[in-house]
């Protein structure tokens, strides 16, 4: 039986709304799953609706000017709602932090620098009686190597791959579990990053902080375990791209470990460098015979782009030109899941 979602406050100050602060975003967009967001902290966007801020109309959650207001809002949890690169902590977080163990709050936390080892927070929430919940820490005591095993699973493996950082996975693989229940399949989430760890799914793991030998080890086994508990297809979310210079190793463990029979690929088509890097983007083109060349189980089936802030009329003008120039069906998963649904159910029956 699924616990109750926890009353949660997200820290995302200077955030909200950008691509530093997906994870607040994803949060907001897909509520009441792990955790009940009922307030967000950014003081630049008070007192207005926090969907609004990020573009999807009113969603009922208020953005607060700072923590003091939010507990008005009887939080059990604060959030750390942003992804730095690098994943570190901002200075500015600190006292909020601090004052929120003092105030009873859990700390979840997806960065790169681990709360629970900061001798000022540990001491805290030692004597506050709270827990920190580090959730990009490796799980050592599940650290395997890769042993082919993933390839004798009943369940199908859909891998959603992406072109680049931030550019809809999370919502894709969220929107494609929504579609196939409708379908009647019994979907799995296996999510590989920190913010899908926070929205919701059935197993995970942060892969970019797993020793490089088991990440492909420990991906298997996640799917593995899905599999025994009669999921099918596993959606397994993946991480940047193959072909991205400074996070092409994570995206590629993911590939290996899930081994898929099916790819849907995430794609920003109006982005020409890579997210907060001065690279340019590959040719989706190139993306595609990449993953399908070091994959050989794998198709990839259809384009899932990010309409983020874009015109309907400039989203069905980009579908037609890229289904056009691909012959894949393309879509994006929150305006037309049902494409890349139909892409995939072709597959599997």
């Amino acid at each position: 039986m699924m616990s109750r979602p926890r009353r949660a406050v997200i820290l995302a100050e200077g955030s909200l709304g950008s691509l530093t602060g997906k994870t607040t975003n994803i949060l907001i967009m897909y509520n009441n799953r792990k955790f009940n967001v009922v307030a967000v902290i950014d003081s630049n966007n008070a007192h207005k609706d926090a969907g609004e801020v990020i573009g999807i109309g009113k969603v009922g959650i208020p953005v607060v000017k700072d923590l003091n207001e939010a507990m008005s809002y009887s939080p059990e949890v604060l959030i750390i709602g942003i992804a730095t690169v690098g994943g570190t902590l901002p200075k500015e977080y600190r006292k909020v932090i601090a004052d929120a163990i003092t105030k009873g709050l859990d700390i979840w936390s997806g960065l790169h620098y681990f709360l629970g080892d900061d001798p000022e927070f540990s001491e805290l929430a030692r004597k506050c009686g709270v827990r920190i919940h580090d959730i990009r820490k490796p799980p050592r005591d599940r650290l395997r190597i890769w042993n082919g095993d993933v390839l004798k699973t009943n369940c199908a493996r859909i891998l959603v791959a992406g072109t680049d950082c931030v550019v809809g996975k999370n919502v894709t693989v969220l929107e494609l579990e929504k579609g196939l229940k409708h379908r009647g399949y019994n979907p799995g989430i296996v999510a590989t990053g920190q913010t899908l760890i926070l929205a919701w799914a059935h197993a995970g793991a942060v892969i970019d902080a797993i020793p490089s030998d088991f990440c492909p080890g420990v991906v298997e086994q996640l799917i593995l375990n899905l599999d025994d508990n009669g999921f099918d297809p596993v959606i397994v979310e993946g991480q940047a791209s193959v072909l991205h210079p400074a996070y092409g190793q994570v995206a590629l463990s993911i590939l290996y470990g899930s081994m898929p029979n099916l790819i849907v690929l995430a794609h920003d088509p109006w982005r020409r460098v890579r997210d907060e890097m001065n690279v340019p983007m590959e040719p989706l083109k190139r993306e595609i015979k990449a993953l399908e060349f070091l994959c050989p189980t794998a198709k990839v089936v259809a384009i899932s782009i990010m309409g983020y802030r874009r015109s309907n009329t400039e989203v069905l003008e980009m579908c037609e030109a890229l289904e056009n120039e691909l012959n894949l069906p393309v879509a994006d998963p929150r305006r037309d899941r049902g494409r890349l649904v139909d892409a995939i159910n072709k597959y599997l029956r």
